[in-house]
């Protein structure tokens, strides 16, 4: 009986570890923090669903005058992106959304209407699900807006 007791605590203490470990997200976020990756006044860390880690901040890349930075959330476990459009940053538009262990993170749409992803690393972005879609970084995708 003891044996039986010992095997279950030690199998429910893997799976309790297991459950505690977050995924890392993009790695592109873990680079160290350059004068670029400086997020534009008037863009705010804190909002709705939104909870930015203070200086996580990193520029992934600018497109059709719209720098795309992504970030850490507080949370842990959760990465964001914003969509900042140069010249107009009181534009700006952000999301967060769980890593978790899937190719994508969250889609983003922006203010002019257009739609970015961001994805996990190792993403093949030749599948046919992301045709009409633009690779602009590793981490990132964008579709202009849609006719309306």
């Amino acid at each position: 009986m003891k044996c039986r007791v010992v095997v279950s605590l030690v199998f429910v203490a893997v799976l309790g570890l297991a459950g505690c470990s977050v995924p890392a997200g993009p790695k592109a976020l873990e680079r160290e923090a350059t004068a670029e990756d400086t997020l534009p006044e008037p863009v705010s860390l804190s909002g709705v669903d939104l909870d930015v880690e203070p200086g996580s901040a990193r520029l992934l890349a600018t497109h059709e005058d719209v720098k795309y930075y992504g970030a850490k959330s507080k949370t842990g476990g959760s990465a964001c992106l914003y969509a900042v459009p140069v010249g107009l940053p009181e534009r700006w538009r952000a999301g967060c959304a769980a890593v978790a262990t899937g190719e994508e993170i969250l889609t983003l749409t922006v203010f002019d209407g257009s739609e970015a992803k961001l994805l996990n690393d190792g993403v093949d972005a030749s599948q046919q699900r992301y045709q009409g879609w633009t690779r602009i970084h590793d981490n990132v995708l964008v579709t202009p807006a849609k006719p309306r």
